[in-house]
């Protein structure tokens, strides 16, 4: 044991020098180029921890727009043709040679927002020098590894090196990042690498009492901004904006009215950014759908939505514990509950045969069908049933809430059950009086939020990633206490 401590503290003392830093972030850059390289080559279909609750990114239908947007930055635009070329030159030829083949939906990967998702095709396209067999786990390591390289910075920059240095290893070798960042073609890592960017880049507003407030506010800006970006990949992530609210409602040294400007200014640059982007694919899509009418293609009329809609999963999440009304994590259970009410209430005629889409469609070729989630009338369906019940039977969506929250205490990466201790960890804080640690858990809990208010199985928990700052505190408990020993034996020795 005193060996190891003294190879702790060897390591630390060489982290703490410029040198030790940049050795510390090559490592990482090895580790995860070795970890890319390696698990890829092996083909993991399946993990011990992992997302499967939704579709998610769903690259066997975004891989349809990847080419077109790449050489000529049409979106949204693919093409029933199978046998393209893959050349700059050949994309223009298509577009005229194979008009009749255009198309601008697939599915219905690009009619629920998050167009940013065609993004993540990029990082692996301008590596290879072509979108042919596109992938995305270059885009998702890429950021994965930046996120643990930035966190690493930021408790350097506090001065705890070495517990910087153990929680990116924890973090690497879980396996649920193992297999969602460099295995899966999926972005369910993306929620945990933004929120340690965000983390990484400004844990210095919780620990230091001197901050500059004009730097404070660009980062600020800046980290706002990156997070309307990747919320627009998947909608999911905009929930770390309540993250940098926090850290700036939590950061010491900024008085009241600063605090409240500066919350003010976030949320203004988040939804202001996230209206640009938004904007910026609407005159995409107006571009490619002229393109597509001047050619004789399949032009897209049907509903577009900015986002994925709140009520649907809402509806279907609480099947994870009801037992009373009907409610399954299934969205034909959904479906079924509203074309009735549709059709009677609202008189909307919908052909449904118990499928995910309907028989009804924008286009006579049939190629775009209709989801009955871009109806209003059934949101607003789906949306009376869960607040009637839960209106009229409080105690039984009190009782889903607890056991939801359990989940999330147990079913936690990257041990199970780990959580638990978060329960008598505050309240040793609070006897303790150590606020600082305090916040540090609390500006993590934001992403366990989803799977408290929505659903709680299959494998969503896992976007909780508090357990790591337990870790993180406990490291800085123990550093305390010895800090604690160490000056009690030099008073002795005085």
């Amino acid at each position: 044991m005193k060996f190891l401590l003294q190879i702790l503290h060897s390591v630390k003392a060489l982290l703490l020098s410029t040198q030790g830093k940049w050795i510390a972030i090559f490592l990482i850059l090895i580790v995860n180029v070795g970890l890319y390289n390696i698990i890829g080559s092996k083909g993991f279909t399946d993990a011990i921890q992992s997302r499967k609750d939704a579709s998610g990114f769903s690259i066997e239908s975004g891989q349809e727009f990847v080419y077109f947007y790449y050489y000529t930055d049409y979106f949204p635009l693919a093409s029933l043709n199978k046998n393209k070329i893959y050349n700059k030159e050949a994309a223009y030829q298509e577009i005229k040679d194979e008009g009749e083949n255009l198309v601008m939906e697939y599915k219905q990967w690009t009619r629920f927002g998050e167009n940013g998702r065609i993004w993540a095709f990029l990082p692996n396209a301008i590596m290879k020098g072509s979108p042919e067999n596109p992938s995305i786990r270059l885009f998702n390591s890429t950021l994965f590894t930046l996120s643990l390289i930035i966190l690493f910075i930021g408790f350097y920059r506090i001065g705890f090196p070495l517990i910087g240095a153990i929680i990116v290893f924890a973090i690497n070798f879980t396996p649920y990042f193992i297999y969602e960042v460099y295995a899966n073609e999926n972005i369910f890592s993306l929620l945990a690498s933004t929120f340690f960017i965000v983390l990484g880049t400004s844990i210095h507003l919780l620990f230091r009492r001197e901050h500059n407030l004009f730097k404070s506010s660009l980062l600020l800006i800046s980290l706002s901004v990156y997070i309307a970006c990747i919320s627009e990949i998947r909608n999911e992530i905009s929930i770390v904006i309540a993250s940098l609210l926090l850290i700036v409602a939590l950061a010491q040294h900024f008085k009241y009215v600063p605090k409240f400007i500066l919350i003010i200014l976030c949320i203004s640059t988040f939804v202001g950014s996230k209206i640009i982007i938004q904007s910026n694919f609407d005159d995409k899509f107006n571009t490619a759908y002229k393109v597509v009418e001047k050619n004789g293609g399949h032009l897209y009329n049907g509903n577009r939505v900015k986002g994925h809609t709140l009520w649907h999963p809402i509806f279907c999440g609480l099947g994870d514990y009801d037992t009373k009304y009907g409610y399954a994590w299934n969205d034909k259970v959904a479906y079924n509950y509203a074309v009735p009410i549709l059709k009677e209430k609202y008189s909307i005629d919908i052909d449904y045969s118990g499928e995910y889409s309907t028989n009804n469609y924008y286009d006579d070729d049939e190629l775009y069908y209709v989801k009955l989630e871009e109806i209003e009338e059934y949101e607003e369906i789906v949306k009376d049933k869960v607040l009637s019940d839960i209106k009229n039977d409080p105690l039984w969506y009190i009782e889903i809430i607890l056991k939801r929250m359990a989940k999330v205490l147990s079913t936690t990466i990257p041990i199970p059950y780990i959580g638990w201790t978060l329960i008598p960890l505050l309240l040793l804080l609070i006897k303790k009086r150590k606020w600082i640690y305090i916040n540090l858990i609390i500006v993590s809990l934001p992403l366990s939020l989803s799977s408290v208010l929505i659903y709680s199985g299959r494998g969503i928990s896992y976007n909780s990633v508090f357990v790591y700052m337990i870790l993180i505190v406990a490291l800085l408990l123990y550093k305390d206490s010895k800090s604690l020993k160490n000056n009690l034996q030099a008073n002795n020795n005085i």
